[in-house]
């Protein structure tokens, strides 16, 4: 985790069964209808600020590429996926270097305003992971880059996440008009998840 935490700092110097046998029942299973909405319906304003994150994140990324080299992928823009369920799937995309995926998420709420985006990490086992925790740098480095770009205190957001950690629990705080929410009660799975809240 040191080198984790490192290059989280660097990002800060950037600005970083069935049932057997038994008969069949024909059940009314009810499908979950999946509500679809096209990007274009969505608030304008929340529109806007989807576009300007997006943009912000890849500006971000690149600066940060220039200081130290990593394997991440850049938001696709212009942002055109549409919503399912009112999550938009902004990003996408397996590690470069070493085992593992990593999606960010834009929610909106019922009105189809933007309510905070997610960032879901699936890394490595812990037992793999070597006492730097270079495996798990490129989730981890997106995360930072979120929260650079919505414009959070990064020593408040590592802090965080050293402690949720640690505790192999949930650590939330709020920073600006954002919750933050650090979960890492499967961090021995490799798996983190980013929750980054509007609290107005």
């Amino acid at each position: 985790m040191k080198k984790v935490l490192l290059l989280l700092l660097a990002v800060m110097l950037v600005g970083c069964s069935g049932e057997g046998t038994e008969k069949k029942k024909e059940a009314d299973v009810k499908k979950e209808e999946v509500v679809t909405v096209k990007f274009e319906e969505v608030d304008t304003e929340s529109k806007a600020t989807v576009e300007k994150f997006a943009k912000e994140y890849n500006e971000k990324l690149t600066l940060f590429k220039q200081v130290q080299p990593i394997g991440l992928d850049m938001i696709p823009e212009p942002v055109t996926n549409e919503l399912n369920d009112f999550s938009q799937v902004l990003l996408e995309a397996d590690f470069k270097e070493y085992k593992g995926h990593y999606k960010l998420v834009a929610k909106y709420n019922k009105d189809k305003k933007i309510i905070g985006y997610n960032l879901s990490v699936q890394g490595l086992p812990e037992k793999e992971v070597n006492d730097e925790g270079e495996e798990w740098a490129e989730g981890m480095t997106s995360a930072v880059i979120v929260a650079q770009t919505l414009g959070l205190d990064l020593g408040k957001f590592t802090e965080s996440l050293a402690k949720a950690e640690e505790n192999r629990d949930t650590h939330s705080y709020t920073d600006s008009t954002y919750k933050v929410t650090n979960l890492c009660t499967e961090v021995d799975a490799g798996k983190f998840e980013f929750k980054f809240e509007l609290t107005k």
